[in-house]
């Protein structure tokens, strides 16, 4: 039987439709998959990132369907509750971190049974999904940053610590770590923090307390101490450049020194009011020549040799337009890959004036 299809404005779009073509966005990454059953959540999520139309199975569009003659008339499973997806769980945590921020911000504590159940929830989501870079493509929004950063660098955080090897427990406590290093925000003018320009000196001394105002409340909120360490160390640095102390390599907790390379990885690669998100690519050749400040290099260099082997068979479009497929990443200078194109390939370790400056998801 032939899948008729048809564009839809997203406007018109309904619960249960299903996508005939992946959606990009205007930047080709990949938003939803060829082949999604689109959710409320989901239809949301659309109409956010400003997609105007998709194309849809054309037996989706409208009012349901009649049963075909058949089908018994019992209707089977039209009832039962969806089981949530990515999206949903994702949704979700924004929608708690959005709670913890003001419980935190009022009572100077908060309580973390719910958060911590649907960390985990997010978690196992997560864990279906093979490449990770997919992951963190599709799970970006252009709104409500300070929530959704909060939530990526946890999601990263954790998947850094599998990567380094360390058990279930530890990376728990980095997933938690990793969504609740910024809450000391929540004590910091919102004023400064979604200004449309640069800091002044005296605005960045004020948005540097955050640090400490996080290492407080999660003290006062019971949380293990190395999760606290998180909050107040996420800062600093192994030279010694860094804040609220001037700490250096090995006066940094460790769990800190993971979640710094997520926080600046994540933060880099989101679009921000005053900024552009940066490439993928970019992030992580920079990551690897230290230009973020002096973070720690075997957290690096083992979350930029992970990261760029996910790129192999991705599409990417060069600073002059060449697009082209990645089919070679060499462990030495991992974002530095061998790409093929229409016109040969072109190795970016022997072509120093060519980066790559977008990557489009499988």
């Amino acid at each position: 039987m032939m899948i008729q299809e048809r564009k839809v404005y997203v406007t018109r779009l309904q619960e249960g439709a299903v996508l005939s073509r992946d959606v990009l966005n205007d930047r080709g990454q990949l938003v939803l998959p060829n082949a999604t059953h689109l959710t409320p959540s989901l239809i949301v999520r659309l109409k956010q990132m400003g997609i105007i139309e998709v194309w849809v199975a054309e037996a989706m569009i409208g009012p349901a369907a009649p049963l075909q003659e058949e089908s018994p008339a019992e209707p089977t499973h039209v009832s039962s509750q969806p089981k949530p997806t990515i999206f949903d769980h994702n949704s979700s945590m924004i929608e708690c971190m959005e709670d913890l921020f003001r419980e935190a911000q009022a009572n100077g504590r908060v309580e973390l049974g719910t958060t911590k159940r649907l960390l985990r929830d997010f978690a196992e989501s997560c864990s279906q999904e093979r490449n990770f870079l997919h992951l963190v493509i599709n799970l970006r929004t252009f709104d409500e940053y300070t929530f959704q950063h909060s939530v990526g660098v946890g999601m990263l955080s954790r998947q850094i610590g599998e990567w380094m090897g360390l058990d279930e427990k530890e990376c728990e406590e980095l997933l938690l770590a990793g969504t609740l290093h910024d809450i000391g925000k929540c004590r910091i003018d919102p004023a400064i923090l979604q200004k449309p320009s640069r800091l002044t000196e005296e605005e960045y001394e004020i948005v540097k307390h955050h640090a400490h105002y996080g290492y407080e409340i999660l003290r006062n909120s019971g949380v293990n101490p190395r999760v606290a360490a998180a909050a107040h160390e996420h800062h600093e640095r192994c030279d010694g450049s860094g804040y609220p102390r001037g700490l250096q390599h090995e006066q940094i907790a460790p769990i800190a020194r993971i979640v710094a390379v997520a926080d600046v990885f994540n933060a880099m690669t989101s679009r921000r009011v005053y900024k552009d998100a940066l490439s993928y690519y970019s992030v992580l050749d920079e990551l690897q020549q230290d230009a973020f400040g002096a973070l720690d290099p075997e957290v690096v260099q083992k979350f930029v040799r992970k990261m760029t082997s996910f790129f192999v068979g991705n599409e990417v479009v060069l600073n002059d337009g060449t697009v082209g497929t990645v089919v070679l990443v060499p462990p030495d200078r991992p974002t530095r890959p061998l790409l093929r194109t229409d016109g040969g390939f072109v190795d970016l370790l022997q072509r120093s004036d060519l980066y790559i400056e977008i990557v489009r998801a499988i």
